[in-house]
């Protein structure tokens, strides 16, 4: 029976009438499975159980000239891997967007307190500013009275020229 790499392994091993991805039934007596040249010394039990297991690795050794079969064991620890390193890449993009986070509130909190004192300095200022101008108006106010009055002493000069 001639094998590619399309077809399954247990089609492989369990002949022609089977269908691919199929799990031989392990009652099937050790004589009713075809002769695959190295696997005529493995027992049709140990074969399906271990088919049934899936553990493509330990059985590739078992099965070296179905070449496939190590490229099936190798194939999910490569996707590991690149989960691996995407799961990495992530978790770095994760804690540098962590950091990043923690440096923009600390900036906008100094900001904010910033901002704040600013408020505080510019009210005492304000309230400085507006009692100084109450103290101008009442000044500017006895200033109007003083010039609409008569000054007492300047009459009292003018009366004494006048007499002499």
């Amino acid at each position: 029976m001639k094998t590619t790499d399309n077809f399954s392994l247990t089609a492989v091993v369990a002949g022609s009438d089977m269908m691919p991805g199929q799990i031989p039934d392990p009652s099937m007596a050790a004589g009713s499975l075809p002769c695959l040249g190295p696997l005529a010394g493995i027992s049709a039990t140990t074969l399906t159980d271990q088919l049934k297991l899936a553990d493509f690795r330990q059985l590739g050794t078992m099965l070296s000239p179905l070449h496939f079969l190590g490229r099936l064991g190798k194939r999910p620890l490569a996707i590991k891997t690149e989960m691996d390193e995407d799961d990495d890449r992530r978790k770095r993009r994760r804690d540098k967007n962590k950091v990043a986070a923690a440096r923009c509130r600390n900036k906008k909190k100094e900001r904010t307190d910033f901002l704040q004192r600013e408020s505080e300095r510019l009210e005492v200022v304000n309230s400085d500013l507006k009692a100084q101008i109450e103290e101008l108006r009442m000044e500017r106010q006895q200033l109007m009275v003083m010039l609409k009055s008569p000054p007492a002493h300047l009459h009292r000069e003018d009366r004494q020229c006048q007499n002499s």
